[in-house]
């Protein structure tokens, strides 16, 4: 299993995922302190997934933030 993470301007999506089935998923505004935002979006997502974290083998982050300072 694996966690997901996209954080935009607007929202931070998280989702985890088990294969290629989606276990749960959660949208949160995205918060100022994007490191906060990202901390609750994964907290939310395993909680509603009910998962083990120690299952988690990969965390997989991605950001418009990060693409839209590379322009």
């Amino acid at each position: 299993m694996r966690i997901g993470v996209d954080v935009g301007g607007t929202n931070t999506d998280a989702v985890v995922m088990d294969g290629s089935a989606v276990v749960a998923s959660v949208k949160l505004p995205t918060t100022a302190d994007v490191s906060s935002g990202i901390v609750a979006a994964i907290r939310q997502v395993l909680k509603d997934s009910k998962a083990d974290p120690k299952s988690m083998t990969g965390v997989m982050i991605g950001t418009t933030h990060f693409t839209n300072s590379v322009r």
